[in-house]
């Protein structure tokens, strides 16, 4: 079995941070996602394909999963179908895309996990998202 990438964790001091996994392939985009996340006080762990994020996520807990649809090894909507195999108890899913056939997309949504946010996005209106969430996993 082939190791996954680097584990990268950026912590916040607060003590009730939600865990996010960012799978992603663009450094720039991890840094500044890393960023808000830190300063609105939340842990970020990052891959830079699905592959490696998969295998994250099968040996660590988080609340959200933010992944991009178009990655090397394994795609964002594999990633999904595989993570929502993993736990009874998956993780808010955020699927980040910029494409326009939204087929594929829809059907992995339509298990009711999975919000898709549109690229290019506004990291606040990313934040509010990753915050609402959270609240309605506490209800």
């Amino acid at each position: 079995m082939q190791r996954p990438g680097p584990l990268i964790i950026w912590t916040s001091i607060n003590g009730d941070a939600m865990k996010i996994m960012l799978a992603d392939d663009d450094p720039k985009l991890h840094t500044i996602i890393k960023l808000w996340l830190t300063r609105n006080g939340h842990e970020m762990t990052a891959a830079a394909n699905g592959k490696d994020a998969l295998e994250i996520l099968k040996n660590y807990q988080f609340d959200v999963l933010i992944s991009d649809v178009n990655m090397p090894l394994m795609n964002g909507i594999e990633l999904v179908k595989e993570t929502l195999k993993l736990d009874n108890h998956p993780p808010t899913i955020i699927m980040l895309t910029s494409r326009c056939d939204l087929t594929e997309l829809k059907n992995a949504v339509d298990s009711g996990h999975v919000t898709l946010f549109n690229k290019p996005f506004s990291p606040a209106k990313l934040i509010e998202l990753i915050d609402k969430s959270q609240t309605q996993t506490v209800e």
